[in-house]
């Protein structure tokens, strides 16, 4: 069978689906070494159950980290960072809840009594390459 051009597919409505790549600096990482985890959240009901869609986990000393997620379809999604300081591979909070490692969101928003809602966190990625910077708090 002939490949159909992909003039005539686009005029059907079908166009093909390109993936992003996103980069992702973290910075204000602590000065002694650490991990850093990124988690991708497709999703408000993703982030509120914490399943994320993709995950990275890189070393760090105290420089900014840049993690890259790859081929990720266009669409919306919140990333969420945090520097694991005693290497026990989750993010440790205190009595309260309230987290003892620092961590942050993208667009750098905080939420004021937990995590901030997913609208204010996400951004929304189309076929380019794209760069944000999360700053750990």
């Amino acid at each position: 069978m002939k490949k159909l051009p992909i003039l005539l597919l686009s005029l059907f409505g079908f166009t093909a689906v390109r993936a992003a790549d996103v980069g992702i600096t973290i910075e204000n990482l602590p000065a002694a070494s650490s991990r850093v985890f990124v988690a991708v959240y497709p999703s408000a009901d993703a982030m509120t159950k914490n399943k994320p869609s993709h995950t990275n986990i890189s070393d760090s000393q105290g420089e900014p980290t840049t993690v890259l997620f790859k081929d990720l379809a266009p669409g919306t999604y919140a990333f969420v960072a945090f520097a694991d300081e005693n290497s026990n591979g989750k993010l440790d909070t205190n009595f309260l809840g309230i987290p003892s490692e620092r961590y942050g969101f993208s667009n750098n928003v905080m939420g004021l009594f937990g995590p901030p809602d997913f609208s204010a966190a996400s951004l929304q990625l189309t076929d380019e390459k794209t760069r944000i910077a999360i700053r750990l708090r």
